[in-house]
């Protein structure tokens, strides 16, 4: 096979690819559709039941606590990569630290696929050099918005701001707060990513740069 027969291919394949997160994303946009139909919009904050509203905390606080996992994987690999990459044996040059969190459905959500991967939304988060939001005791509440009972009268972390209020595209979607409740586990895919440059003439690693 030549290069430019594998690189056809590849990107047939990444084509295909694009087609299906394409299709699992008019899934879930005819789902968010329908309940725009099936729900009145104006009582988006409103008509909440006091176990909803307890619910919601709950996720506010798993959340909480996800952010300190999140961040104390960060530093342990942190610090673990940081010594390496200034070890001038070690041909680490670089790396990446990322976490993806998909917010799967309850299985007993009347719209749970068994055929699906059952996906609300995703989001990624780097966890390199502490530079996100996570775990830094700032209250993320809107201010502006009037949440139901307790929501509206204790902090919300991060990731839990993050979820309803921002949206990332099709694949990473804003969930409101109706759809919160139907998230039912969060699988966590935390990917370390080593980078290093090998110098085809010497057949050296190429050290990293100094910093200035």
């Amino acid at each position: 096979m030549t290069f430019k027969q594998r690189d056809v291919m590849a990107g047939l394949q990444r084509q295909i690819r694009l087609l299906e997160n394409h299709y699992h994303s008019l899934r879930r946009q005819f789902r968010v559709l329908r309940c725009q139909f099936e729900n009145d919009p104006t009582h988006e904050w409103d008509d909440f039941t006091p176990a909803e509203v307890d619910d919601l905390v709950r996720l506010n606080q798993r959340l909480e606590n996800l952010e300190h996992h999140l961040r104390a994987v960060g530093r342990q690999e942190c610090a673990r990569l940081n010594a390496r990459v200034a070890d001038p044996n070690d041909p680490l040059d670089d790396y990446e630290i990322d976490a993806t969190l998909h917010f799967i459905m309850r299985e007993e959500d009347p719209d749970f696929d068994d055929g699906d991967d059952n996906f609300l939304t995703q989001r990624d988060v780097s966890l390199k050099y502490d530079e996100s939001n996570l775990a830094d005791g700032v209250d993320h509440r809107e201010t502006v918005i009037p949440f139901p009972g307790r929501l509206n009268e204790m902090p919300h972390c991060w990731l839990f701001h993050d979820l309803y209020d921002h949206s990332y595209g099709l694949e990473q979607p804003a969930l409101s707060l109706q759809d919160c409740l139907r998230v039912g586990q969060i699988w966590v895919d935390i990917a370390v990513r080593h980078q290093a440059m090998l110098d085809i003439a010497t057949g050296a690693w190429r050290q990293p740069e100094a910093p200035t």
